[in-house]
């Protein structure tokens, strides 16, 4: 059996070698080894991404993506915005070792922060004037989204419209996003604060100065 463990590991390390290098470095592929709850990274190719060490844990998002996976076929897609603003897309996968007492975990982390600027460059290029288009059931739909749902998509718009990642956001252009979304109310909505402070990957109590600074 741990032979097995063994030429296993080693054709992972293999492949996530050659995934690294084949997708450069954006993409960071993390092996851990979970013995009952406690999990450990093993491997890792381009760990420039995450910047995790040899022995260290999966952070919170991936722990939620490894529940997820348990549950649906052994493996989830999810996203999430680090506290350096980078945005990440990952893929996290359950991988039988072949022992009961040992299993595998594979992560992918791929960095999008650069296409995402690109993206939005381009957007802004081939944007034409003068057209606006109106989904006859927005009334509808609208009328009905709680309070969530409401501070999400105010949040994303406004953030949207500035056309960068979080990560290149300057603090005037972050004071900018605080006062239109308080222009908008956005404010008045209960934790609102909290939620605009996770998006722009600051404090809340910075977010309390920019209010303070703009009023």
């Amino acid at each position: 059996m741990a032979n097995e463990m063994n030429d296993l590991t080693k054709n992972l390390t293999s492949f996530a070698d050659s995934l690294g290098n084949l997708f450069g470095p954006n993409c960071e592929v993390s092996l851990f080894i979970m013995k009952g709850s406690n999990h450990e990274l093993k491997y890792s190719v381009n760990n420039q991404v995450t910047f995790r060490k040899y022995r260290e844990h999966m952070n919170h998002y991936e722990l939620e993506a490894l529940n997820k996976a348990k549950s649906h076929n052994g493996y989830t897609v999810f996203s999430y915005t680090t506290k350096g603003g980078q945005s990440i897309k990952a893929a996290l996968s359950l991988i039988d070792s072949g022992s009961k007492e040992e299993q595998i975990i594979a992560v992918v982390s791929f960095d999008l922060t650069d296409f995402l600027l690109a993206k939005n460059a381009f957007q802004r290029f081939s944007a034409m004037d003068n057209i606006s288009e109106v989904n006859s059931g927005e009334k509808g739909a609208n009328s009905i989204e709680n309070i969530t749902t409401l501070l999400e998509r105010l949040v994303s718009d406004v953030v949207n419209e500035v056309g960068k990642p979080i990560s290149y956001l300057s603090k005037e252009e972050k004071v900018k996003i605080v006062n239109i979304l308080d222009n908008k109310g956005v404010f008045l909505i209960k934790g609102s604060v909290e939620y605009v402070a996770e998006k722009l990957c600051v404090s809340r109590y910075t977010i309390y100065n920019y209010l303070e600074e703009i009023r």
